[in-house]
């Protein structure tokens, strides 16, 4: 029983590794943002960096300058946005002095809402009141 866990663990992992590798690879959609103050993903805090946002259906990675992936989300499409001039755009959060990103827009049809951590939640909860700061963001090179 304890071999069958192990095996089964292991290829849970190669098949997680090689779905990092290959998404930014294949993917329809691919944005380039330059964020210029740190942020918090999921339970990751992200550098102020340039990021590349791919999108392949609603499978959703960032990808550092060197080229590392540093977050991949499975994350099901919201409701259509807000136009920012046609132009794609990410959302922060900010709580304070920490900033979350909360929504990626690649077009009005296609916008990924993130989910809430439990520290934002926390903050939400405590602080009554938050600002919205949007990044624009552009074609890759």
């Amino acid at each position: 029983m304890q071999n069958l866990r192990k095996y089964v663990l292991f290829a849970f992992m190669a098949v997680f590794v090689a779905s990092l590798a290959v998404a930014p690879g294949h993917a329809q959609s691919r944005l380039e943002a330059n964020v210029p103050f740190d942020f918090v993903l999921g339970q990751t805090t992200m550098r102020a960096d340039s990021y590349r946002i791919a999108s392949d259906g609603s499978f959703v990675t960032l990808v550092d300058a060197d080229g590392r992936a540093r977050y991949s989300m499975y994350v099901p499409g919201s409701d259509a946005a807000d136009s920012h001039n046609g132009a794609p755009y990410l959302v922060f959060t900010r709580y304070g002095t920490e900033t979350f990103l909360s929504r990626i827009v690649f077009s009005t049809d296609r916008t990924f809402d993130l989910p809430r951590s439990s520290r934002e939640k926390e903050l939400a909860a405590r602080l009554n009141s938050n600002e919205r700061v949007a990044v624009s963001i552009g074609a890759a090179r």
